[in-house]
């Protein structure tokens, strides 16, 4: 199944950012409900979430080739992949 990513939809951190802070602003001007807010929070926090689980994992590939095994660190960029592309590595 190929999912096609909209214009504007946030696809990093930096313009999830930016859709985060457009979204408080219409809830401060009322343009969207708390439950609306809610679940977008939500999700930002699991884009945040697997974020550092990306830095965690690089971390301790570090940490295993410092100690001799025989690993080769990777910090995958996973924002600069195109959407459809994520799930074949």
């Amino acid at each position: 199944m190929e999912t096609k990513v909209k214009n504007g939809t946030p696809v990093n951190t930096k313009s999830l950012a930016a859709f985060l802070f457009s979204e408080m602003e219409r809830l401060r001007n009322g343009d969207s409900d708390v439950q609306e807010s809610l679940a977008q929070a939500q999700l930002a926090r699991q884009f945040n979430n697997l974020l550092d689980y990306e830095l965690r994992r690089t971390q301790v590939q570090i940490k295993l080739k410092e100690s001799g095994e025989n690993v080769h660190p990777e910090l995958r960029n996973i924002e600069s992949k195109a959407f459809d592309d994520a799930k074949s590595d």
